[in-house]
């Protein structure tokens, strides 16, 4: 169970995040999103979090909308 915590602190909210320290814990609806996907995809790239962004952008087309939504920029995104 202590494993999926840090797969979810390092993992999955630091690659989503790019505005330092304090955001790096990332939002719940950015651990909801990409939680799943991550697992299902990546999970052999733990702890390596640049090698699970890199993993998800490789399966873009296999996300979950929720997860694609969150690693194109979630609600920060505007066109």
């Amino acid at each position: 169970m202590q494993i999926r915590y840090v797969f979810l602190a390092l993992v999955i909210v630091a690659p989503l995040m790019t505005a330092g320290n304090a955001a790096a814990q990332g939002t719940p609806a950015q651990r909801e999103g990409c939680e799943g996907d991550a697992f299902k995809f990546c999970s052999n790239y733990i702890p390596f979090v640049h090698a699970i962004e890199n993993c998800l952008y490789r399966n873009m087309r296999n996300l979950t909308p929720a997860c694609r939504y969150q690693m194109q920029g979630g609600a920060s995104r505007r066109r």
